[in-house]
């Protein structure tokens, strides 16, 4: 049942009666001013007419409400007009009778009455009020009966004419509401129609409801639902009714050609949007009868229509009808299209059943899959054993599958050939040859074979195996990497179903996972077996080098990569005259007689300490990881308290050796000189030959001594630097020059490349001769006859260097690192020839870093040698003791 939904508006009728209630009220307002503004004549002295005058008011306010709520016949609205006529006699009556200037509040009665009354009840009320009125005529004198009788019959007639008006008003009123509540009723019939329609499967039936409640709905004289068959061109009238609901038998079934009927249809018939007005119907033709023509149009088409007749005087009717019948008639095509639907959606439950039975055995054979994956899983988990992992799945996926026979191939991880790790009993030859080929390209494919029928496949050798006519090969992968493959066989043809596939690829990669953490396990405990001895070991030798480190005579102290010190050893706690556990976790520069600790830039040094009367050196060496990540530090100690004593006793004897050694062979190379000049006679050739070597000799015994003078200076820090601004170019000529006879008798061929803008430099013009004599003296010594010499003298890097390049005899990499060592000297075929101590070399080394320059060489042995040394040219930064320099 569909409820009608009210408008929102007010109804004309609801308007009319809120006016004419308020037009009632304002009557009445201005009848009580007419009394307020009389009240001093007419009350004076009468409290009566006070009384009744608000009794007048009062109810005055009740009628003037119900005026707006319309005409009924109720006990309370009798009571409320008779007191209002009540209070109106007896107002008329206190204040003068007949002559009462008052009367007019009868108005408000004789108003009200027809307002609130049926017709019957108005018109008594009104007479007896009226009469009642008239009864105040007796008391007039005889003289003016005439003259009050006419003006009561003046004031009977307008308050008659006055009802008729109402009463007209009121009629149009009542029919006006009535029609509304027809349409209403007609509207409701319709919506309750429709709304079945909606939820119909358009069976007849409906169609026939629909003819009945348009027939029913207006009252119209015929009413027909028509069918048309498009194939036969024609239509038949389905269902009439007639007037008063009639059913008409007689029309019902006729069929009439629809070709013709349809060229009736057209634009100049058209009324409203989708209607068609005619004067004649194929099966009704009646004199003085309209007919409305409805299509009833599906998606299809046009299906059937819905036709109306009715009297040419109830035109009007079938107009106002006109929009509910072409709603009606939108409704019946809904009907066709449901019923056309509802087949539709009868054959798709239908498909829809078949897809959900069909779903359910998938859905069945789904849970049977997983069943026995989790049955897998759960056997998988209880063993990390490989073997196990192995048999223990394959024994469930081959009854899982009902498979006769089967096995699990896995990949050697040396050889990378399929070797059987469970099953496949009794394979060999040229059947398990082929299955491993088979096995192989499904493990490359990555994707699951099933063959049917081995007897008819080409990769089965023939005569093979006659317990396999079902083969599935299934990939065992895990990530991307094979591991294997499993392989199912059956004596029965196209055993192996998509579903055994599924199975058998699901059940593989959790075998797979398994297998591969079993692996995972064993490698791991190897692992862990291998730590422990590892970890044995290393705590034996940790023991064992605890051991020698407390029972070796040099001091050892270990530090992590914080400096803080964890060990020290009991020899340096001897050497150091401490106690290891008041130093534990301290500092390392907090050891007595440590300036700091190792440097940073994890290099080993040196540093050099006096511990009471001894003296130590301590060598600082980083402790590197693999990755070059610094670990700490061990610093060991050795007492030198002997070395420092003899190296001073070495360099006092030195001293004191090369002081007495230079006396007498200056007095000695004096007097062969004098000797040499004649001053003492004439010499013959020999003894000149002979002086000569005497003098050559006593040189060569100067310079040795020279350089053991200066090898002991730099020891006991005594040499002093006379710097000065220098020409480093004219330098080198000068020393070239003074070289060149030495280069001239072995015919060795000296070139000089000197930069022409050299710059000036500061350094100590002796001792810079003094490195490039020994750097051109070396070259010359060291290179064979017809060799060859370059000296380059250039700016480089905001440095002055001097590059100097021989073709001699090279030095051999193994004597290398050791070359700017004191007295010593590498082997090669010209070293007993050159002669020398071997402390050129290292004193050259010391003068160049004194000056703040570097030196380094550059040698192959049998190809020649490059010296080079370099000088900063703004001078030195670092300030120089006062010992070690001399400013000029």
């Amino acid at each position: 049942m569909v409820e009608t939904k009210q408008p929102s508006g007010e109804t004309h009728p609801q308007i009319y009666r809120r006016w004419l209630s308020v037009m009632y009220a304002a009557f009445a307002l201005a009848l009580l001013l007419l009394a307020t503004i009389q009240r001093s004549e007419l009350f004076v002295g009468v409290q009566s007419s006070l009384v009744l005058l608000v009794i007048l008011i009062i109810a005055t306010v009740f009628t003037a409400v119900r005026v707006g709520r319309g005409r009924a016949l109720h006990i309370s609205t009798v009571v409320l007009l008779a007191v209002d006529a009540l209070a109106a006699l007896g107002l008329v009556a206190a204040t003068g009778g007949y002559d009462s200037s008052l009367w007019v509040g009868l108005l408000l009665v004789s108003t009200a009455a027809p307002l609130l009354l049926p017709e019957r009840w108005a018109a008594g009320m009104l007479i007896a009020v009226w009469l009642s009125y008239g009864l105040f005529l007796f008391g007039v004198p005889r003289e003016m009966l005439s003259e009050m009788l006419l003006a009561y019959l003046l004031r009977v007639v307008g308050i008659a004419l006055i009802a008729l008006v109402l009463h007209r008003a009121l009629s149009s009123e009542e029919t006006l509401r009535l029609r509304a509540e027809r349409r209403e009723h007609v509207l409701h019939e319709f919506l309750e129609l429709s709304a079945r329609i909606r939820v119909s499967n358009g069976s007849d039936a409906i169609l026939e409801e629909v003819a009945r409640t348009v027939q029913s709905g207006g009252d119209f004289n015929c009413v027909t639902l028509n069918r048309i068959d498009s194939a036969a061109d024609t239509f038949t009238v389905v269902v009439a009714y007639g007037a008063s609901g009639r059913r008409l038998t007689s029309v019902e079934g006729l069929s009439f050609p629809w070709d013709q009927f349809s060229a009736q249809l057209c634009e100049p018939n058209r009324v409203g949007t989708a209607a068609y007005r005619l004067e004649t119907l194929p099966f009704r033709s009646l004199h003085d009868e309209q007919h409305l023509v409805l299509p009833i149009i599906s998606q299809k088409g046009i299906e059937g229509m819905l036709t109306v007749s009715n009297s040419a005087d109830q035109q009007a009717v079938l107009d106002e009808s006109q929009l509910l019948l072409e709603l009606l008639a939108n409704q019946a095509s809904a009907v066709i299209d449901n019923s056309s639907l509802y087949a539709n959606l009868e054959q798709r439950v239908a498909d829809a059943t078949v897809t959900i039975t069909q779903s359910r055995e998938d859905l069945a054979a789904a849970r049977d899959r997983a069943e026995t994956l989790y049955q897998i899983v759960r056997t998988l988990a209880r063993t990390l054993d490989e073997r196990e992992v192995i048999t223990e799945s394959f024994t469930l996926v081959r009854e899982a599958i009902h498979a006769d026979w089967g096995g699990i191939l896995l990949l050697e991880p040396n050889t990378g050939h399929l070797a059987i790790r469970t099953g496949c009993e009794g394979l060999r030859g040229p059947v398990f040859e082929r299955l491993q080929e088979m096995c192989g390209l499904v493990i490359a494919q990555r994707r699951v074979l099933v063959v049917d029928d081995t007897r008819q496949d080409v990769r089965w050798p023939s005569g093979g195996d006659e317990n396999t006519t079902a083969l599935l090969l299934v990939p065992m992968v895990l990530d991307t990497e094979p591991l294997g493959a499993l392989v199912l066989g059956s004596r029965t043809p196209g055993a192996f179903s998509a579903d055994h596939a599924q199975l058998a690829l699901a059940a593989s990669g959790q075998i797979a996972v398994a297998f591969s953490k079993a692996q995972l396990y064993r490698y791991t405990s190897e692992q862990s077996e291998q730590l422990s001895h590892t970890l044995l070991l290393r705590e034996a030798e940790i023991s064992k080098n605890q051991a020698l480190l407390h029972s070796i005579g040099e001091g050892v102290v270990l530090c992590d990569r914080l400096d803080r010190i964890t060990m020290i050893n009991p020899a340096a706690e001897d050497m150091l005259a401490i106690k290891a556990e008041a130093f534990q976790g301290r500092r390392l520069s907090e050891l007595p007689g440590v300036l700091q600790g190792p440097s940073d830039d994890k290099q080993s040094g040196y540093e050099q300490l006096s511990i009471g009367s001894h003296t130590l050196r301590a060598h600082f060496t980083p402790v590197l990881s693999s990755m070059g990540e610094q670990l700490g530090t061990v610093v060991v100690y050795h007492d030198i308290t002997r070395e420092v004593m003899t190296d001073k006793l070495k360099s006092t004897f030195l001293a004191t050796a090369s002081h007495e050694l230079r006396t007498p062979l200056t007095s000695i190379r004096g007097y062969v000189d004098l000797l040499l000049l004649g001053t003492i006679g004439p010499l013959t050739q020999p003894q000149r030959d002979f002086l000569k070597v005497v003098k050559h000799n006593v040189g060569q015994l100067v310079d040795l001594i020279d350089d053991i003078l200066d090898v002991s200076k730099v020891e006991a820090g005594e040499v002093r630097l006379r710097r000065a601004m220098i020409d480093p170019g004219e330098l080198i000529y000068e020393v070239a020059e003074s070289l060149y006879t030495g280069f001239a008798e072995k015919s060795i061929a000296l070139a000089l490349d000197v930069a022409p803008d050299l710059p000036m430099v500061m350094a100590d013009r002796q001792r810079i001769r003094q490195v490039v004599v020994n750097l051109l003296g070396n070259a010359c010594k060291y290179t064979p006859e017809g060799g060859k010499v370059d000296v380059l003298a250039y700016v480089h890097n905001e440095e002055f260097r001097v590059d100097v390049r021989d073709t001699g005899v090279g030095i051999a990499s193994e004597a290398q690192p050791y070359i700017f060592t004191p007295f010593f000297r590498a082997d090669n075929p010209l070293r007993d020839a050159a002669g020398g101590t071997g402390l050129g070399l290292s004193i050259t080394k010391t003068l160049v870093e004194l000056h703040g320059g570097r030196i380094w060489f550059e040698s192959n042995e049998g190809a020649g040698s490059v010296f080079s040394f370099s000088l900063p040219l703004q001078g030195y930064e670092w300030s120089q003791p006062e010992w070690l320099e001399e400013q000029v």
